[in-house]
C-alpha cells in the first residue's frame, strides 16, 4: 500500500499515506501490549526522512559518555559504521556494523544491522515530510536477544531566527527483541532535532533523546533516560565526488537514570551514480 501511496497522485496520496503512518502507528501501540521484547541502548542518531534516490552512502557515527568513575556510567563507547544506497526514489536501504565498549571493557564487535526508510510522498509537497522506519539487528552472541525497531520519522521547516529558518525532525521509534533472553516490553525511543538554515557549512542547533524502557509502564521519571544539548551541523559539496556531511554535539545527562554527558559524531560522504 506505501508504494502505491507514494507513486499515486492528489487526494489519494494524502489519504493513503496518513492512513499508512496511522497504521504503522497502531501496530506499535498493539505489540506494546502483546510483548516480545525488552530494551537495548538506543544510538544517539537522528534519522532524517529524505530518501536520497541513486546515492550510495558511507557512514560513521559514534558516542562516549562520562559519569562518575565508578558508576559503570562513564567510557560507554559505541562505533557504528553503515553502508546504504537509494535504488527507488522512495525507498533507501542500509546494512551496518557496531562496535561496543562498556566501562572498563576492551572494544568488541557487538551487533549487525539491516535498516530501511520507506519515504511516504515527495519532498516538500505536504506541510511535513514523513518516512516509516524499520530495523533489525542480529546480536555477535548467540545469547543475546534479536532487536528490531519501527516508526515514523517527521520532519519539517516552521519558525526562524534574524532571518533564517528553522528546521525540526522527530523520531519516534519502538523497539522489541526477540529469541533468547528477549523480555515483555516496548522501549520508546524519542529523537528530536531543532536546527537553524544558517548555512550549509554550519547549521548549529540542539537535541533531545528520550529513551523509556517500557512503553505503557514507564516508571517514575528518574528511571528513565533523558538527554538534551547542542548540536552543529553541516555538509560541503564536492561534486561530481558527492558530499561530505558531519554533526558534533553534546549532551548532559537529565535523570538519575542517564550519564552525566556524552559526545556524539556522525560523518558520512553521499556518492551519486
Amino acid at each position: 500500500m506505501s508504494l502505491t501511496c507514494v507513486l499515486g497522485t492528489g487526494k489519494r496520496v494524502t489519504k493513503c499515506a496518513l492512513i499508512t503512518l496511522a497504521t504503522w502507528i497502531l501496530a506499535a501501540l498493539l505489540l506494546a501490549g502483546f510483548g516480545i521484547g525488552s530494551a537495548a541502548q538506543a544510538q544517539f542518531k537522528v534519522r532524517y526522512p529524505i530518501v536520497d534516490y541513486r546515492e550510495f552512502e558511507i557512514e560513521h557515527f559514534a558516542d562516549t559518555t562520562f559519569g562518575p568513575a565508578k558508576s559503570g556510567q562513564s567510557n560507554n563507547q559505541r562505533y557504528t559504521n553503515e553502508y546504504g544506497f537509494g535504488p527507488l526514489p522512495n525507498w533507501f536501504v542500509e546494512l551496518g556494523n557496531e562496535f561496543r565498549a562498556l566501562n572498563g571493557e576492551n572494544i568488541t564487535y557487538d551487533a549487525t544491522e539491516i535498516e530501511s526508510y520507506l519515504q511516504l510522498w515527495p519532498t516538500g509537497k505536504y506541510w511535513a515530510d514523513v518516512a516509516l522506519f524499520g530495523e533489525f539487528e542480529f546480536p555477535l552472541h548467540r545469547g543475546d536477544a534479536k532487536a528490531y525497531t519501527f516508526g515514523p520519522l517527521i520532519q519539517t521547516e516552521f519558525g526562524e531566527i534574524a532571518g533564517y529558518a528553522a528546521l525540526h525532525t522527530l523520531n519516534l521509534l519502538f523497539t522489541r527483541t526477540v529469541g533468547n533472553n528477549s523480555t515483555e516490553a516496548t522501549q520508546l525511543n524519542i529523537a528530536w532535532q531543532s536546527r537553524l538554515l544558517l548555512h550549509p557549512l554550519a547549521e548549529p542547533g540542539f537535541e533531545y533523546y528520550s529513551q523509556i524502557g517500557e512503553f505503557l509502564n514507564p516508571g517514575t521519571l528518574s528511571s528513565q533516560q533523558h538527554r538534551i544539548g547542542p548540536v552543529l551541523v553541516g555538509l560541503q559539496n564536492f561534486a561530481p565526488y558527492g558530499t561530505i556531511k558531519y554533526e558534533l554535539g553534546y549532551l548532559f545527562g537529565l535523570t538519575q537514570a542517564t550519564e552525566r554527558g556524552a559526545i556524539r559524531w556522525r560523518l558520512e560522504w553521499e556518492i551519486p551514480f
